[in-house]
């Protein structure tokens, strides 16, 4: 009998560790991430940007950080030093805006239903200045959306596409930019569900990306998920390399992600069930 109760003992032990075990088996890889997420400084948004759902930055103003939410067609000027909308500008009318990106000379606002607005970065912004691109991709819902150096063009991404239905990728367009801000479809790419799967075994069918952006230095793109919880990091072509877990207690509604001219880590986050909007800094480590 006493031999018995050690056994049952020792099986229920086992029994609540099992958990564990299988997570810290299937645990996404994180490879070389060179960000620790705890952050280094953190901006409380005021009510007008509680939606956050969208920031970027311009090279040449680095201590401001521009952010769109998901209500209306309003840009707004984040001074990081003095933690402070510093400006608003409206471009257009109410909609679903989803997510910014921006060149030395233009602004790109994405709606998610795929229409991009171009918005001059050295001009008043306001509708008579901003331009539409419509109809560049197919129908779906759309959030991220990023500009890469390198490869002088925009890259967009499929949050939830019919071409995707039944089939295990994410679809994705590369933009052309022509004069004046007008983009051209160039060509599509996409991304495998299963690469993304041998990295992360809790992405099985689906992967829903919330934003996008492009690391300079490593030539890699980081895509944000809030419904997934976590970052995705590929290389060029989008092969990927790393998944990283995100904390729902720390990023309630992760919607928005950038990189300032030093490469150090910016998350925006919409209130979810918390009060205010919040941005969060990750310095970057090495």
């Amino acid at each position: 009998m006493k031999y018995l109760l050690i056994f049952s003992i020792w099986l229920a032990a086992a029994s609540c560790q099992s958990p564990a075990r299988k997570a810290a088996a299937s645990a996404p890889s994180n490879g070389n991430f060179p960000y620790s997420l705890k952050p280094s400084a953190s901006f409380t948004m005021p009510p007008e940007l509680k939606e956050i759902s969208g920031i970027t930055f311009l090279q040449t103003r680095p201590n401001t950080i521009y952010a769109i939410q998901d209500e209306n067609g309003i840009l707004f000027q984040y001074d990081l030093v003095a933690k402070k909308i510093t400006k608003e500008s409206t471009f257009a009318g109410k909609g679903d805006y989803e997510e910014i990106a921006a060149t030395d000379d233009y602004f790109y606002v994405l709606k998610s239903n795929g229409v991009i607005h171009s918005i001059p970065a050295n001009a008043k912004v306001d509708a008579k200045n901003t331009f539409v691109n419509k109809k560049l991709v197919p129908k779906g819902e759309y959030e991220s959306l990023a500009f890469s150096p390198s490869l002088n063009s925009l890259f967009l991404l499929c949050k939830d596409c019919e071409v995707d239905k039944n089939e295990k990728t994410v679809s994705g367009y590369i933009l052309s930019i022509g004069a004046e801000g007008k983009l051209v479809l160039d060509r599509p790419f996409s991304v495998s569900i299963e690469a993304l799967s041998a990295h992360d075994k809790n992405i099985k069918k689906t992967f829903n990306p919330s934003a996008m952006a492009w690391r300079q230095s490593s030539n890699e793109w980081y895509i944000l998920s809030s419904i997934d919880l976590a970052i995705v990091v590929t290389d060029a072509n989008f092969n990927p390399k790393s998944v990283i877990p995100l904390d729902r207690k720390n990023f309630p509604q992760p919607e928005g992600i950038a990189f300032d001219t030093q490469e150090n880590l910016y998350i925006s986050s919409e209130a979810g069930k918390e009060k205010r909007g919040m941005i969060f800094k990750f310095n970057h480590s090495r």
